[in-house]
């Protein structure tokens, strides 16, 4: 009886001598805590040694216990297979680099500090929501984050721009690479001193889309000197500016127009290319074929337009639109003679005036006419007489 008493103390001995484990298991896979297991051990060696048989009762187990362990993967490996978010982009960055003032959520590092997000000055990689922002600021002064500037590594610019540190952010600024020197006409009728500065101003306003017209300074009423490449064709538009111009084949034929000129056009891009075979603009005088000796009366306008009588078309719909600060579609402000020997301020002031006075006024030159009559931006002045009179 002693040596089988002795046997089962050697085996509930070997069980307590794990040291990493906080339980002991017992019969049947139960856990038991390893005090208790000492404590029934102990008794055990004492009946041993007085030669009893009697024997410890059994340790009541927790059932849950047997659960947690196969229970752990199941609750890691969401965590595991949780993609990986983007980050913060901060609008500032306070001391011992924590951030508060929230520019865009949601973003890669590249993005936000190049610039896409509103005024990015840092970058923090985790995703976090409005409450535990608000435990950061309140626990900790803020986020901790990145600032945008320590490097411009990942950050990638488009064509023409290239990745810079300029108060504290990497942003991608107008980079214009140019070998060319000397003045260049634009397509918006301005010159500029180089290609390059040219190219810049096309960076910082692309909704222009302004680009390279032709080498050289722009010129007024003459296409001498105009230097078009490829199959481009030197074309003066309305205002007598000289432009580089593409005269396209017109693969089919479109509804009727009339010209000024009086002649009918098939559709509008047969007109576009007799204007640039012609080497001047051609506005359009009407939809549809052109009315011998056509009135008012006889032809109508489309939205915005009015009649104006007079030219060889007999009569014209012209735009009556108000004039932006630029004085006209491009945005540019040249002084004009019309026809009426009046000085106009712009095209589209010229336009207006047409409007004003029912009767055609084409333009005569560039510049001011000999005369003294000419139109202000809000009248048409006589200073002979020193009257005014309305041209709105």
């Amino acid at each position: 009886m002693v040596r089988g008493g002795t046997a089962r103390a050697k085996a509930s001995a070997s069980a307590t001598r794990t040291r990493g484990c906080t339980v002991t298991c017992c019969r049947r896979g139960a856990h038991v805590p390893r005090r208790a297991a000492r404590a029934r051990l102990r008794h055990r060696h004492s009946a041993a040694a007085a030669g009893g048989e009697r024997t410890a009762p059994a340790p009541a187990c927790d059932a849950s216990a047997s659960m947690r362990l196969p229970l752990l993967p199941l609750l890691v490996l969401p965590l595991v297979l949780r993609p990986a978010a983007a980050g913060i982009c901060w609008s500032g960055m306070e001391r011992g680099g924590r951030c508060s003032s929230v520019a865009a959520l949601r973003v890669g590092r590249a993005e936000c500090c190049a610039g896409a997000a509103r005024a990015p000055a840092a970058w923090s990689p985790r995703d976090l929501d409005s409450g535990q922002i608000f435990f950061y600021k309140a626990l900790s002064g803020g986020v901790p984050c990145t600032a945008c500037d320590e490097s411009c590594s990942g950050v990638r610019c488009g064509a023409g721009r290239r990745c810079a540190v300029r108060g504290g952010r990497a942003r991608c600024v107008c980079a214009a690479a140019c070998r060319r020197a000397g003045p260049v006409c634009g397509t918006d009728g301005r010159t500029y001193r180089s290609l390059c500065r040219l190219r810049r101003r096309a960076c910082r306003r692309p909704a222009k889309h302004l680009a390279l017209d032709y080498p050289g300074p722009c010129q007024v009423g003459t296409c001498e000197g105009v230097r078009c490449g490829g199959d481009k064709r030197c074309v003066l538009d309305a205002e007598l500016g000289a432009h580089c111009a593409r005269c396209g084949a017109c693969n089919t034929a479109g509804a009727p127009v009339c010209a000024v000129d009086g002649r009918t056009y098939a559709g509008a891009c047969a007109l576009r290319r007799a204007a640039c075979e012609r080497g001047r603009a051609l506005p359009l005088a009407y939809r549809g074929s052109c009315i011998a000796n056509a009135t008012c009366a006889s032809i109508r306008c489309g939205s915005g337009q009015r009649c104006v009588s007079g030219g060889a078309s007999g009569a014209r719909c012209v735009s009556c639109g108000a004039c932006g600060a630029g004085g006209g579609a491009g945005g540019t402000r040249r002084t004009l003679c019309g026809t009426d020997k009046r000085t106009y301020p712009s095209w589209c002031r010229l336009q207006r005036a047409a409007c004003h006075a029912g009767t055609v006024v084409d333009t005569l030159h560039r510049g001011p006419c000999k005369s003294n009559r000419n139109i202000t931006d809000n009248s048409v002045t006589n200073e002979r007489h020193g009257g005014d009179i309305d041209a709105a």
